[in-house]
């Protein structure tokens, strides 16, 4: 069975008004696929939640944000995708990772973190995760 990461993107893609519509063929059939495991960051969650809370990612049918995000959060569970705490071992993982002037995001850097320390693939549509392929990052682009 494949193990991957859903970065928060994926998440708001697959739960929002998009509908997956933004998923390429490829990250569709590892979402979708019986093969695959699907994890997912305590941190991706978190940022999935702040999206919806600020109106960036609107759940259909859902007006109140409580609602959208419980709603979000259910789909997820029905997708049976794993929510994957931070370790320490995370966190010395992130010690470790170089910064890039042009991506200072603390959470993406915790997300790749995990991923690398994990050993298992990122899938995401931030093009700036490549950089970190040479930091042991196995990385699946979502090319829209």
């Amino acid at each position: 069975m494949r193990r991957v990461y859903l970065d928060t993107n994926i998440l708001a893609f697959i739960v929002g008004a998009d509908r997956g519509d933004s998923l390429s063929l490829n990250v569709r059939e590892i979402v979708y696929g019986y093969e695959t495991l699907l994890l997912t960051s305590s941190v991706c969650l978190t940022e999935l939640v702040h999206l919806i809370q600020i109106g960036k990612v609107r759940i259909p049918g859902c007006k109140d944000v409580r609602v959208a995000a419980s709603k979000a959060l259910s789909m997820l569970k029905e997708l049976g995708i794993q929510i994957s705490p931070i370790t320490l071992a995370h966190v010395e993982a992130l010690v470790d990772l170089p910064f890039y002037d042009d991506h200072r995001d603390p959470n993406d850097r915790l997300i790749i973190s995990q991923a690398i320390a994990d050993k298992i693939p990122l899938v995401s549509s931030d093009r700036k995760f490549e950089w970190y392929r040479k930091h042991g990052l196995e990385f699946v682009f979502n090319e829209r």
